[in-house]
């Protein structure tokens, strides 16, 4: 998307609610996308995406319990 905004994980924890961890933990799913910028590779994620990823997530919540 154009105008769509890219957090770090701290900023994604606040728009989610959550602990860092809890996105940390997220990012362990390849099914997350992410983008890696700058030379230490920081992890970056596009708002809408993650945004849709936790709503795909919700629904099939099923399949994440342990």
């Amino acid at each position: 998307m154009i105008n769509d905004k890219i957090l770090t994980i701290n900023e994604a924890s606040k728009l989610l609610g959550v602990r860092r961890s809890i996105v940390e933990e997220l990012l362990n799913d390849p099914q997350l996308p992410r983008l890696f910028v700058g030379e230490s590779q920081q992890v970056r994620l596009l708002q809408s995406q993650l945004l849709e990823y936790v709503k795909k997530r919700a629904e099939n919540w099923f399949e994440y319990v342990v």
